[in-house]
Parts: C-alpha cells; structure tokens; sequence
C-alpha cells in the first residue's frame, strides 16, 4: 500500500512506538519472551480526552485510522475513543521508510566502523601506522588518551545498543570528530575562527560543536575546568598574555626590560614570549598565582617574581616557565590558587606538564580554618573530583622523590579536611 505524507500527529505516534521499540531488550536481542510496544494517545497529545479540543480528538482519530490502514499499528478502541495503539513489528522495516527514519540497528553498526576507524587514525603514529605504546605528556597526548578512553567506553554502549554519548546525527558527530582529531595533533596557539575556516569552510561553526569538545574530553581527560579546555589545547578566541612583575629581567634582541624597577607588572603575548632570548630571575624564588585580582592584589617582595598565566596554562605559557627552570637553577617554584577541586586540578597539572617542581603555597588547611567565614560549601561535582585527586595524590606516595611524597601527603590531608569539613575556598578571600 502506497504511504502519503504523513501527518504530525502520524510521525508522533509511529516515532513514539519506534523510540519504545528501539530501547526494548527484544531489539537488543537479550529478551526470551515476545514484547509488545504501546502508547496511550493521552501520553502523546495532552488535550486527546479534553472535552473542549474537540479537534484534537479528531486529528488524533484520523491519524490512528490512517496507521491502521497501512497496516503499522493496531489499536483498542472504545465508543470511537482509542484506548492504546501498538506498533505492528512485522512492519518495521516499512515504518521506518515512511518517516524517513534511520533504523538504529543501522546507525549502531555505522558507529561501531567509525569509533574503529577512529582509534585507528588516533594510534598510527603520523610517520606511517606505527602504534605508540606510551604516550608522552604533551598537550595533544593528553586528549589522544582522553578520546581512546572515549572510544573504549563507547564501544561498551554499542554493545547493549546504546547510542554514543554526544552522538545525535551524523553530521553533527562527524563535525565534532574533526575537531577532535585536529586537538590530539601538535599545533601551535590558532584562533577559534580561524581554525574553525580551516576546519570547517566556516568561521562559525566551530563554536557551535566546542560545547561539547570540552565535555568530552573533560569527562575523560584530566582538564582541570571545562571551559578551558580548549583554551589548554591552544585554541583561542583572543590572544593569550603573560602577566609578570617583580625581580625578573627579560632580554629581547639587544633590549633588556628590568621588571623589578617597575612599580607595576608587564604582559607579554605569546608571540612576544617567543622572541625572548633569556630569562634571568633574581629572587629566590617564582609564584604563580591563578586569579587576576589576586595577581594584582599580590605584593611580592624583593626576593619574589610573580606570574600570572591568564586564565589558563597552555603550551606556550608552559614553555616560559620551563625555559625560567632552565635558565635558574637555583629558583624556588611556588603556585597560589583557589583552595578547591579546580585549584588542585590546577597545581597537579602545571606540575605534570612543566616537569617542575612546583610546591603549593596558601593552599592549606590553616587558610581553611583562618577564613572559615568566606568558605562555600560543596557541590557533589565537587566530592567526586576531590575523591579522584585524593586517589590520583595517593599513587604518588609510592614514588622515590621524597619531595613530593611530602606534598602529596600535605595536599591529601587538605583534600580530606575538606570534605569532612564540607569546605572550600576562593584565594580572594585572603587577605
């Protein structure tokens, strides 16, 4: 039988039955007796059996009449009020032509070749197929890893015919993986519309996918904030800067900038950073501070230079401070954050990504306690990301570095207290 166009009160009834259907155990296979799927048209259309939207009762009929003349549905009625439909499954297939519909079986097998032919392209090595067996700690090895873990996750959904997560067409999914797979390469800082011309022949649809980019790869990497991750992986919407001040002197070219005779602090793009020849620090020893207000609030002394990253450490910034490790051998590095899950996502992982040895500085269980009046309690976000940090800081006590078995155990102690203690804390609440 020839289908019409259907109707909207067609396509919602037939797409409700296909969506019952589609999540049922006889579609995936694991159901020992036969299942029927049925919808009460109430549940479809609110006003069905309101006497007043006589129209609605109408349509509703007529759209049930028509289905049942195709032969997709059967129907319980009584006085010419339709009690139930149920979906004919002998004609799925036919069901599925008439809206227009990708079975999701078919979409489930579609997504299987493509999440393989993913972790394919993301294991190759560039040179030509080679498969790396460690990855290093680079900025695009970190989202490598987080999206293989993805892949194996989603892998574990096809198999109980599920979707994958972030996954709602195609289009839109394969669009999202060419991001992904631009991120997991070396690349330098590139701006959003730019990269998204490149990417996409269209400068604002980048944009439009990154929302989920960042969910992503924040679920499954180790990205301190969500926002920022595509910021960390050097895709910015405007430039980057540098803040510093205090007892530094930079040497570009033949010019010489002394830090510590100025009253105030100097930012530097990451351009600027690059055409640096060296870096001399005369204090003793270099903070990096995570807020701007705190930055400026922040009187270091003689003996201190002062960093601020802005906003967030991605490569170029990491680059500076490992080129000031290099060049200074006898500096002390400190960080001063936000007392909080994302402070100490933070601190590990400037520590992780610089190789520098990083101590925490007014981070602790004293500030907690000298400014109890300013701490906020915790969201449930916030318990699970300190439960992963107290994890991830307990594998450290088996290291050989004393150094930092001592901040581990320092930091693990701060992370506990908090969550006994159902507190965190911003740094501009110190005074």
């Amino acid at each position: 039988m020839k289908v019409n166009n259907l109707t909207k009160e067609q396509k919602t009834i037939l797409n409700a039955l296909l969506d019952k259907y589609e999540r049922s155990a006889t579609f995936r296979g694991d159901n020992a007796v036969k299942q029927s799927f049925t919808v009460k048209p109430e549940e479809l259309f609110s006003h069905y059996r309101d006497d007043a939207d006589y129209d609605c009762f109408v349509s509703v009929n007529d759209a049930v009449c028509a289905l049942a003349g195709y032969g997709f549905i059967g129907c319980d009625q009584r006085n010419s009020v339709v009690l139930k439909i149920s979906l004919k499954t002998e004609k799925l297939p036919e069901v599925y032509k008439a809206l227009g519909r990708i079975p999701k079986d078919r979409t489930i097998n579609e997504m299987r070749i493509f999440l393989e032919e993913q972790k394919q392209i993301l294991r190759a090595d560039d040179a030509g197929g080679i498969y790396k067996e460690e990855l290093s700690e680079n900025d695009s090895d970190d989202v490598k890893s987080a999206l293989l873990q993805y892949i194996s996750n989603q892998e574990e959904r096809l198999q109980v015919a599920k979707l994958p997560e972030y996954y709602e067409n195609l289009k839109d999914y394969s669009d999202l993986w060419i991001l992904l797979r631009f991120l997991s390469k070396e690349h330098g800082e590139v701006f959003v519309r730019d990269l998204s011309v490149k990417l996409y022949r269209d400068s604002k649809r980048l944009e439009a996918i990154a929302g989920k980019a960042e969910s992503l790869l924040y679920k499954y990497g180790s990205f301190p904030e969500r926002e920022k991750v595509l910021e960390e992986c050097s895709v910015l919407k405007t430039p980057s800067y540098v803040m510093c001040k205090g007892s530094m002197i930079l040497r570009l070219d033949k010019q010489e900038l002394d830090l510590g005779k100025l009253s105030g602090d100097l930012a530097f793009s990451g351009k600027t950073l690059s055409e640096i020849s060296e870096i001399v620090v005369t204090a003793k020893r270099l903070v990096t501070v995570e807020n701007l207000t705190t930055f400026h609030r922040y009187e270091g002394g003689p003996e201190e230079a002062v960093v601020y990253l802005g906003g967030f450490h991605n490569t170029v910034k990491r680059d500076f401070l490992k080129r000031i490790y290099r060049n200074n051998k006898n500096l002390s590095f400190f960080h001063f954050g936000d007392i909080d899950a994302g402070g100490f996502y933070i601190f590990e992982h400037l520590r992780r990504k610089t190789g520098i040895p990083f101590r925490p500085m007014n981070m602790g269980i004293p500030e907690l306690q000298k400014y109890k009046d300013y701490t906020k309690p915790l969201s449930v976000s916030d318990v699970a990301r300190l439960n992963k940090l107290i994890e991830k800081y307990s594998g450290v006590l088996e290291s050989t570095d004393e150094a930092d078995k001592e901040i581990s155990v320092q930091i693990i102690k701060t992370l506990k207290y908090m969550l006994e203690n159902n507190v965190k804390l911003e740094q501009e609440a110190l005074e």
